[in-house]
């Protein structure tokens, strides 16, 4: 699980669900681009770049999408 320490009280802290299920969200990117790649004939190396360019853009948006709670949400 994902825990972090709050900086002014020292307890801890934890990914809320809504949280969690967006950013379970990212895990899906390639399934649903793949195709697209392929599609446009593209070539293993661009195929990479692709990937490393999307996935660092995706990543540099995930603290804007991580949301904290003080307790432990169930993910239903």
């Amino acid at each position: 699980m994902f825990r972090l320490k709050c900086p002014y009280c020292g307890e801890k802290q934890y990914e809320s669900t809504a949280s969690r299920k967006r950013t379970s969200m990212i895990g899906f990117i390639p399934f649903v681009s793949l195709p697209v790649t392929w599609f446009v004939d593209m070539s293993f190396w661009v195929f990479l770049i692709f990937y490393f360019i999307v996935y660092s853009i995706i990543f540099s948006f995930i603290p804007s999408l991580l949301k904290l709670s003080n307790e432990q949400e169930p993910l239903w």
